[in-house]
């Protein structure tokens, strides 16, 4: 006779089936127990020592957590100290929200509209094409064409922009090689002998492998370079001014001048490291030489490729020319500014200060009113068919604008500079300096190199922007603690913050040629240790000779005595 349980498809909970649907559960709904769990944990913080420091405390390890887990999309944990810090008594709500709309925010969003606008004409694909085109054919120089035009163009798009774009080039040319038998894109990996009928997986050869990893490598390398060219740049820029608002404000030509040697030469050892590592170089014997030399053929081939899309572009249109015209001098109006040798054009018609975010939104606005084609000269045409019906689009839409801007990185960004602001108003940030205080002790070169590797090493794990949210504000009270100019750390650790190798989930372009060219992570971290070691050594090579000659550090300024007072 059938019982109650089986007449209701009732199942009969045991001990195993409720340990097998507790795990379960914690499994589907982890992100939001861990939440609910981390925030609880941390409220013995303020209610034990209730103070204005262990109140802020409490939000930033709320929000370090959160981010580090992802169990919040990152842009809603960004938004906490909204919330928190005027509840809690840290910063008045204005305080708070005008943290998230600023100059460097602005500069952000200029930035991102240029290089959108960019991508929407296709000039980064001429430019990349032009290059290769110049380079030669044969492996090495096609693969330092890579890197050089990945590099460069990383300098003003974001590097997953620069990576994406990169990688079906680099598949087209590799493709048509394989076409015609003189190189191959995957080989079959040998049969797992416990599942003989499975089908063999696809692995990269080396080849493809040293291409992947130049484009994902060098626009990592290539952000570093200009003061827009990753998100981590924007947040030092906006927690070293926030935090120490009277000393003098980072501007874009200085960065170049101190960031573009070192990028310059990392990308320079990434070419050489892939070059030995997965092409042969200085091995002609080896294996991998043979299977990277392509010979006269293989040159022909992929020179008739690069010919083709390259030709395939047709001439340069006006609406490339266009973009290209304010981009160059959105750039000559950044760089000229306030350059110090000279008297800048700011300095000229205003005696107000006037920041980078001036010329890049002008830039921004000009794209709106610019038509992408020189329709409109036709309209009084004899000819009636020449007459345009309907205006044409300008070099940039709305449409296009919404589709591809990450927004949320905007928000990010502003929650990194309330945690700045908030730990300086509630005295955290002076708490952590007295904290910090037995380091005044050590060598400089010895503090600077903990914390490049210290900071190289936790930004594998997570976002790089979050890490430096979470470091930069710690950093600068080891400067003021130490009586050291704060860009004696500061800068090098917002360097170290992009500088992410080793793991797919570190940065978006290693997540890129993993997924897409199918890598496993195991390949990836040994092709990133090379990178992650002379990444730091050039770093503080380049810093310790030119880059304290650029930004005038030898000595601890009147400004980052007290920084708490100045907020």
């Amino acid at each position: 006779m059938a019982t109650r349980a089986d007449m209701s498809g009732d199942e009969e909970l045991t001990p195993a089936n409720k340990l097998a649907l507790t795990g379960r559960f914690i499994k589907t709904y982890w992100k939001i127990i861990f939440a609910l769990i981390w925030a609880t944990m941390l409220i013995p913080l303020f209610v034990v020592n209730n103070t204005s420091e262990t109140r802020c405390g409490y939000v930033i390890l709320v929000m370090a957590g959160y981010w580090i887990s992802d169990c919040f999309p990152m842009a809603v944990t960004s938004l906490i100290p909204v919330v928190l810090f005027p509840a809690f008594g840290i910063l008045s709500t204005a305080d708070t929200c005008a943290c998230y709309m600023n100059d460097t925010i602005m500069v952000f969003i200029g930035g991102l509209i240029l290089a959108v606008a960019t991508e929407h004409s296709n000039l980064h694909l001429r430019i990349a094409l032009g290059v290769m085109k110049t380079v030669g054919c044969t492996h090495a120089r096609l693969l330092g064409g890579v890197c050089a035009v990945t590099t460069f163009i990383s300098m003003w798009v974001s590097n997953t922009a620069a990576t994406a774009m990169m990688v079906p080039i680099i598949f087209a040319i590799l493709g048509e090689l394989e076409q015609a038998g003189l190189s191959r894109v995957f080989e079959a990996s040998e049969p797992d002998p416990e599942r003989p009928e499975s089908e063999p997986e696809q692995k990269p050869t080396k080849v493809t492998k040293a291409y992947l990893m130049a484009s994902a490598y060098c626009s990592t390398f290539g952000g570093t370079g200009t003061i827009v060219g990753t998100g981590t740049n924007l947040t030092f820029k906006g927690i070293y001014e926030n935090t120490f608002p009277d000393a003098p404000p980072i501007n874009f030509t200085q960065w170049m001048l101190a960031s573009i040697p070192q990028m310059a030469v990392n990308s320079f050892f990434t070419w050489i490291h892939l070059r030995v590592t997965f092409l042969g170089f200085l091995r002609p014997r080896s294996k991998d030489a043979q299977q990277a030399s392509i010979g006269e053929e293989g040159q022909a081939i992929t020179n008739r490729v690069i010919q083709e899309r390259y030709k395939g572009l047709g001439k340069i249109t006006f609406h490339e020319a266009a973009v290209a015209s304010l981009f160059l001098s959105c750039i000559f109006l950044w760089l000229f500014r306030k350059p110090g040798f000279v008297r800048g054009w700011s300095e000229v018609i205003t005696e107000i200060d006037l920041r980078d975010s001036v010329p890049v939104i002008c830039a921004s606005i000009l794209m709106f009113f610019i038509p992408r084609e020189l329709s409109f000269l036709r309209s009084f045409s004899r000819d009636a068919a020449a007459r345009p019906e309907k205006s044409s689009e300008g070099l940039i839409t709305w449409e296009v604008i919404q589709r591809k801007m990450p927004w949320s990185l905007m928000f990010l960004l502003g929650g990194g500079f309330a945690i700045s602001k908030g730990s300086v108003a509630s005295g955290l940030a002076r708490k952590v300096g007295e904290f910090l205080m037995p380091l005044r002790h050590l060598p400089p070169m010895l503090i600077l190199f903990f914390v490049s590797v210290f900071t190289e090493t936790i930004t594998e794990f997570t976002s790089n922007v979050g890490i430096a949210n979470i470091t930069l504000p710690v950093i600068a009270q080891m400067c003021v603690a130490m009586e050291m100019h704060p860009l004696y750390l500061m800068y090098p650790a917002a360097i170290m913050c992009s500088y992410s190798f080793r793991l797919p989930v570190g940065t978006p372009p290693n997540a890129i040629i993993t997924v897409v060219g199918r890598i496993p992570t195991k390949w990836l971290m040994f092709g990133g240790c090379a990178p992650a070691v002379y990444s730091v050594v050039v770093q503080m090579i380049f810093f310790v000779t030119w880059g304290v000659f650029i930004w005038e550090i030898d000595e601890f300024p009147d400004w980052a005595k007290h920084p708490e007072t100045s907020n």
